[in-house]
């Protein structure tokens, strides 16, 4: 098939053919995906789910004439081989390893979401840990369990996980609440939960409801993905793990664009950034309207140069009080907290290249290059301008 040339006076399309449409990470790949086309005046053309399979595609491609695809296989029910896109530069997001041979495939590191699951969940000093799975049993869900109870192992504790319908068996979400609910009731107090994605983490929600378990007071809750408005619609609002769909849209984008089809770019694997704290993670029940209300503020004032200091002297506790009653419930201290929320931003604006390293330390809060420096080093074990390296690898 004949491609349309990148430097021809009209503009060139580049194919998003995604297997779900209208999710929040699905807008934030196209998203990204608009942003780099936009730096080259391209045109993006967004495929329906329904249009998506190999038996359109041909057309697809014969009406269009893109310079590049970006073929999203979360979700997908049919594959889209390179073969099939005859020559033009393809790049896939959320794939097996394999499934996509020398072709770019971009997706999520389950261990390093695992890890970081771990590290924010034994925080508050939980009894045990569980973990529920998707709906229907899907390669990502089960990528996530097998390495959350795998790091939880490592660290010398048992992770109980919520028990999957066979794959043949589809489950509505009302079914997978009400099948969800008695298991949790089962789970010891003071568990910590770890839920792969938002969307299972509003369910656990509700079945923790029904169970009469309270949030967090009696089990601990963590998601993965970070969609502000699922997770601060719950009940309890709900602690994520932030993955940068965006960014993750944009180098797939980028990776078509400048055809890297052609090379051996292979898989690469992104890194979760940090964790959006909420209630759900707030300790075992020492949730006072104070201590929420403090944590509002770092949140929203912590890279204007916010202190512990100028934090306390807003609320009518002694120092030696208010520090003991946060770290109680939150399980880490003032600064820990407000290191936490600086360093979220920092790596925000690392995994975009377009604000220079220089300027991050400011923009984040610190008045010293080398407090924020020395504070990646010893978080990340490696320079921000290597994780920028490692986590945009060529793009």
């Amino acid at each position: 098939m004949k491609k349309a040339p990148i430097d021809s006076l009209g503009a060139a399309t580049v194919l998003y053919l995604s297997m779900v449409d209208g999710s929040p990470s699905h807008a934030a790949k196209l998203a990204g995906i608009r942003r780099y086309c936009a730096m080259r005046g391209w045109n993006v053309e967004p495929v329906a789910t329904e249009d998506a399979t190999p038996e359109k595609l041909p057309e697809i491609l014969r009406r269009n004439h893109p310079v590049g695809c970006v073929v999203d296989g979360v979700g997908r029910s049919a594959p889209l081989p390179p073969r099939l896109f005859r020559g033009i530069p393809v790049s896939y997001v959320g794939y097996l390893p394999g499934e996509t041979g020398t072709k770019p495939n971009f997706r999520f590191d389950a261990d390093a979401i695992a890890k970081a699951a771990l590290r924010e969940l034994s925080a508050g000093r939980p009894s045990c840990y569980a973990a529920v799975g998707f709906v229907n049993p899907i390669d990502w869900s089960r990528r996530r369990i097998r390495a959350f109870r795998a790091v939880v192992a490592a660290a010398g504790a048992k992770c109980r996980v919520f028990p999957a319908r066979p794959s043949s068996a589809d489950e509505t979400w009302d079914g997978f609440v009400a099948r969800l609910a008695p298991w949790l009731k089962s789970l010891p107090e003071h568990c910590a939960v770890f839920a792969v994605s938002d969307q299972v983490a509003v369910r656990v929600a509700e079945a923790a409801k029904l169970a009469f378990r309270h949030i967090p007071r009696s089990l601990t809750l963590l998601s993965v993905d970070n969609f502000t408005e699922l997770c601060e619609s719950a009940a309890t609002p709900i602690s994520s793990i932030q993955l940068d769909f965006e960014r993750e849209g944009f180098i797939a984008a980028q990776a078509a664009g400048e055809e890297l089809s052609r090379g051996d770019a292979g898989n690469t694997i992104l890194g979760p950034l940090l964790v959006a704290r909420r209630k759900s993670t707030s300790g075992r029940g020492r949730h006072e309207a104070w201590i929420l209300k403090a944590v509002e503020i770092i949140r929203r004032e912590a890279c204007d140069g916010l202190s512990p200091r100028s934090l306390i002297a807003r609320f009518p506790a002694s120092k030696t009080n208010f520090n003991r009653r946060f770290h109680e419930a939150l399980g880490h201290s003032v600064l820990d907290e407000i290191l936490h929320v600086r360093l979220e931003k920092a790596c925000t604006l690392l995994s975009r290249t377009d604000t220079a390293i220089g300027a991050i330390p400011g923009l984040c809060g610190f008045g010293c290059d080398r407090t924020l420096d020395a504070l990646f080093r010893s978080r990340f074990k490696m320079s921000m301008r290597d994780w920028r390296k490692r986590n945009s690898r060529r793009f």
